[in-house]
């Protein structure tokens, strides 16, 4: 009959297991992480030639949906980087984060269209 001891040693749940899976978790996290700011991006410029050139009812509507989706898993993504420990992936999540809900207040929002302008102008770099 085998001891725990040595079933523990033959599984590898020694006292590295632990760091050794928050590490292979972490690695995995950076490339999600990485692949959600692409796409982030990516909403950048479909803002740019959806609603900046020409907004419609369906294009807010489509944009509105996008933001949803794309925060509800910035904010699984955040809330798994906390989980694991401080990193930059959790800064860059968050900056993320309050760029759409930026937007999302911008094109969904108050925002007067003067304001609009100096965003999109800033945001865009545009004189």
């Amino acid at each position: 009959m085998m001891s725990l001891e040595a079933e523990t040693v033959q599984c590898g749940a020694g006292p590295g297991f632990v760091a050794g899976l928050r590490q292979r978790m972490a690695r995995h996290l950076n490339v999600q992480v990485a692949d959600w700011l692409d796409a982030c991006r990516e909403l950048a410029g479909w803002e740019d030639q959806h609603l900046v050139e020409g907004c419609s009812p369906e294009g807010l509507s489509e944009h509105a949906l996008m933001l949803d989706r794309l925060e509800g898993m910035g904010r699984c993504l955040a809330a798994t980087a906390a989980a694991l420990g401080p990193d930059a992936a959790a800064r860059q999540l968050e900056s993320a984060l309050q760029d759409l809900r930026d937007s999302r207040s911008m094109w969904h929002g108050n925002t007067p269209p003067a304001k609009r302008q100096e965003i999109l102008r800033d945001r865009f770099h545009e004189p």
